[in-house]
């Protein structure tokens, strides 16, 4: 179980004045003055948007023992006093991962996929091992210290999602997982007003394997051309594992792909042998099986079987807001892909759009977080589209007007209703059709579906 700590050794892990309460032990910890355990600490963190020292006094009501803070308080409870909340978060949390050494931790970044990769892998663990994970989008500075806070001995491993949209992002966080596996599951143009360049990217995203333990294990993407750079400077430095999805020089690749309207069925070749993988998922998607082999080289490598990871991926279903299927009706369906948004994740939605029957129907929102190259990307859309047999495009958001702009089949909309009742003309005539509806997190284009979703109800 979790063991209690000082709030003396704890002021030393995080270099900190402690104030009062020498003899009070911690054993959990808290950035929600909301939720407040047994034993917890809250930890005021002075966010963006929130500063969580404005909350400190309704913490106290629910219960906290002590708080971490920037500067004094005037309470009456133990506080520990440190320059940045958010650096000693990290320092607990990578106290929490030091007492963890004897069990596995595997870190997966990337592009896109990552989740899915991260879930996949889970649901194969989860059959043999007591797992702990990120869990929803908790895969930055904050939240994946407050996921190594949760380390206990009940634990035999841990999958954790690294995410990053700016330079220090992931060589921060992959500092506090130190992993003894770790995947990049591939590497394209996102989030580049922060990373500025795609060799940035490259190198950033490469910054992960820095941090693996000794022995550590490096899975590398071989179809991905810019993981090729990568795997030179790997070698000798740690173990390799490689997967693609024709190259049969790696260690996992497929035979017999076959990708059905409702499941995929491919043979997986691996170190260990071969076997018959099922993934059933609306839409299939050739990224799936990439994801698939991400997985399974990652399961692998902890120990489970070519059974194991068959079992585990036949579990395996789609994630809210990644190509996640909401059926209306026979023949008619609904693809909420909203969660994110950039030039490669919309590129495989175009692509798993264009092969379903009926009427196909694009929802696109704005791709954020490209600087400088917004403009191109999302006119580089536009000409993948124009090359497409989807029937309708309808655009919302202040960019992705460049993508139906030009193109007989497409509208932009100022209005989010507007376009909802434009849709739902259109479908309520139908009665075979695919909708997609795409975006960054920051359109909240699932507002669309549940408006439209709302109306169908009522029709």
């Amino acid at each position: 179980m979790n063991k209690l700590i000082s709030l003396k050794k704890l002021s030393k892990i995080v270099n900190g004045i402690l104030i009062g309460g020498n003899n009070i032990k911690i054993l959990h910890y808290s950035i929600n003055s909301k939720k407040i355990k047994k034993n917890c600490m809250f930890i005021a963190i002075h966010g963006k948007k929130l500063d969580g020292h404005f909350f400190i006094n309704e913490a106290i009501k629910n219960g906290a023992l002590a708080i971490l803070v920037e500067k004094f308080v005037n309470v009456n409870i133990a506080q520990i006093i440190v320059f940045d909340t958010i650096l000693a978060l990290g320092k607990i949390g990578l106290w929490k991962r030091t007492k963890f050494n004897n069990n596995p931790v595997i870190g997966i970044t990337g592009s896109s996929g990552k989740t899915s990769v991260k879930e996949m892998t889970i649901s194969i663990l989860k059959k043999k091992y007591k797992v702990i994970f990120t869990k929803k989008n908790m895969n930055n500075h904050i939240g994946i210290p407050l996921t190594l806070l949760d380390f206990t001995n009940k634990y035999q491993c841990a999958v954790i999602e690294i995410g990053g949209n700016q330079i220090n992002d992931i060589t921060y966080t992959s500092s506090l997982v130190k992993p003894n596996i770790a995947l990049i599951n591939n590497i394209s143009e996102s989030h580049l007003q922060g990373f500025k360049s795609l060799k940035n990217i490259i190198k950033c995203k490469s910054n992960i394997f820095n941090y693996l333990t000794n022995q550590g294990t490096a899975i590398v993407n071989y179809d991905d051309n810019n993981q090729k750079k990568i795997l030179k400077k790997l070698i000798n430095n740690c173990n390799i594992l490689t997967f693609s999805l024709y190259n049969k020089k790696t260690d996992f690749f497929t035979k017999n792909i076959k990708i059905l309207p409702n499941k995929i069925r491919f043979i997986l070749i691996s170190p260990i042998g071969e076997i018959l993988i099922r993934l059933f998922l609306i839409g299939g998607g050739i990224h799936n099986i990439s994801n698939a082999l991400a997985s399974a080289a990652l399961s692998f490598s902890i120990g489970c079987s070519l059974d194991e990871i068959a079992n585990g991926l036949k579990y395996f279903r789609s994630i809210q807001g990644r190509m996640y299927p909401i059926i209306i009706d026979n023949n008619k369906l609904l693809i909420n892909d909203t969660y994110n948004a950039n030039p490669n994740s919309v590129n495989i939605a175009i692509n798993i759009l264009k092969n379903f029957k009926g009427t196909k129907i694009l929802v696109i929102g704005d791709m954020l977080e490209l600087g400088k190259y917004t403009l191109f990307y999302h006119k580089k859309i536009k000409n993948l589209i124009l090359q497409t047999n989807i029937d309708y495009i309808f655009s919302f958001g202040k960019y992705s007007k460049y993508i139906t702009e030009n193109n007989i089949n497409a509208q932009h909309f100022l209005n989010k209703k507007t376009l909802i009742n434009k849709l739902f003309l259109i479908i309520k005539k139908l009665k075979n059709y695919t909708i997609l509806f795409k975006g960054s997190r920051n359109n909240k284009m699932e507002i669309l579906i549940d408006i439209l979703l709302e109306k169908l109800k009522c029709y």
